[in-house]
């Protein structure tokens, strides 16, 4: 049956553009392929919350006096920074934690420079030895993979040293990486034991010991020495290496006699205090947790840290055992496996009810080529978005697929059947068009 010239293919704009239109569709296709390879991957999607954490460590001061000289000046000198909506505060012997919440509309980056800068101004109030760190909370705070060194027969300070010193350092260059936080083992010190008959005999305080010690465990420059038109940097170093070293530091003079810390109190190798018991496979452990910055790709920087501890392991002494005990890359790489699987056999699915309802192989391939198009394109979208493959995206991208399948399926359906109705309307009016076209037979005349 001939088409009318309303059903003319040259009637619609598709028909007329549409190699331009398929043009256009494959290159959106291949800028949505290249911008895949480079949008981030991460478990969480990157949320700015407008919380910063303010924490303050003093020692072993009373709580009393920690919430009076410090925790209540420094609420008191953030209340000026703009956005501020709430301030809530725990304080503890020695410590404290600030938490400033703000509206959802400001800047927290540029918020968080405006609190370094209020507890700047009122850090020269604060005792001498407070310690302050600020930062804003977000996903990228917790670690995303972990390490952790075991041994029977290295000393626990002995693996502290190496992985404060020597692997910490190799991680810290890795692109991607913020901080690597050092955790278990045992940090070795010395211990000066005094006795107190010999200090009042020698009339030293500890206070005295503790100057002296700080005040000669240093290393400065007196200037630079001139010799054969060459400048040559003078250092003098009294860095202490040792219990002896340590013991023999001056205190003071009494009658013109040196006072030494040995002669007051003596002096060992200890290990600093520990109050945590860090272990790993039922042994003590020393951990190092690697967290990543706020907008760099989880999966490759989980690579990069897997590539340098594969190339640290052969370096490390002997008796030393190296594991990873927390990967948060591998929840990432499942999800996005599953992503594609879900993809793969919807499609497969899709494909396989079309064709055996509409008996349409054309219909079938249509639906396995829109699908995967639709979701490149979306990759466009997420990049322009600063969208990041996660949890979420990802979870959204599976359901996606669904809506995409069902919504080409009713296209296609009513297409055939607004095909079919104008069949079948064509088909009766050439029927009536035929009966009006026969000749009638005339009527016999009762005059005739």
């Amino acid at each position: 049956m001939p088409l009318t010239a309303e059903e003319q293919p040259d009637n619609y704009w598709f028909a007329r553009h549409s190699k331009s239109i398929i043009f256009l569709i494959s290159l959106l296709t291949i800028v949505g392929l290249y911008e895949a390879l480079s949008i981030p991957v991460a478990v969480f999607p990157t949320t700015n919350f407008p919380r910063i954490i303010i924490g303050v460590d003093n020692g072993v001061m009373p709580i009393d006096q920690m919430e009076v000289t410090i925790t209540r000046r420094i609420e008191e000198a953030v209340r000026a920074v703009p956005g501020l909506e709430d301030v809530r505060s725990v304080t503890s012997r020695g410590s404290a934690e600030v938490n400033l919440f703000f509206n959802w509309t400001v800047d927290m980056l540029e918020t968080l420079q405006l609190v370094d800068a209020a507890v700047s101004r009122v850090q020269s109030t604060l005792p001498p030895t407070t310690q302050i760190q600020t930062h804003r909370l977000d996903f990228s705070s917790f670690p995303i993979i972990g390490y952790s060194l075991t041994s029977d027969a290295v000393p626990q300070t002995d693996l502290w040293e190496l992985a404060t010193y020597d692997i910490k350092p190799r991680l810290n260059r890795l692109i991607g990486v913020a901080s690597v936080l050092v955790q278990g083992g045992q940090q070795p010190e010395f211990h000066v034991t005094v006795d107190p008959s010999r200090m009042l005999r020698t009339r030293v305080s500890v206070s005295d010991i503790t100057a002296a010690i700080n005040r000669t465990n240093v290393i400065d420059s007196p200037g630079l020495l001139n010799r054969n038109h060459q400048l040559f940097l003078g250092l003098v170093t009294a860095q202490a290496h040792s219990a002896e070293d340590i013991g023999n530091v001056v205190i003071k003079s009494v009658n013109n006699v040196p006072v030494r810390v040995q002669d007051v109190g003596t002096v060992a190798r200890a290990v600093e205090p520990v109050y945590t018991v860090v272990s790993a496979n039922g042994k003590p452990a020393v951990l190092l947790s690697v967290n990543r910055q706020p907008e760099s790709n989880t999966v490759q920087v989980a690579d990069e840290v897997h590539q340098e501890m594969a190339s640290i392991g052969p370096t490390l002494p002997a008796g030393v055992e190296m594991r990873p005990f927390y990967d948060q890359s591998n929840i990432v790489t499942e999800s996005i496996a599953s992503v594609r699987d879900a993809i793969i056999i919807g499609l497969f699915l899709a494909g396989l009810i079309i064709w055996l309802f509409l008996r349409d192989w054309g219909t079938a391939v249509m639906t396995g080529l829109i699908v995967p198009v639709t979701m490149v394109m979306t990759f466009i979208a997420m990049k322009i978005l600063g969208q990041t493959f996660n949890l979420m995206t990802l979870g959204g991208l599976a359901a996606a697929v669904g809506l995409v399948i069902d919504d080409k399926h009713f296209r296609l359906t009513a297409d055939s059947a607004c095909h079919g109705c104008r069949s079948e309307g064509n088909r009766y009016s050439s029927l009536r068009l035929r009966r009006s076209a026969k000749p009638q037979t005339p009527r016999a005349s009762a005059h005739a």
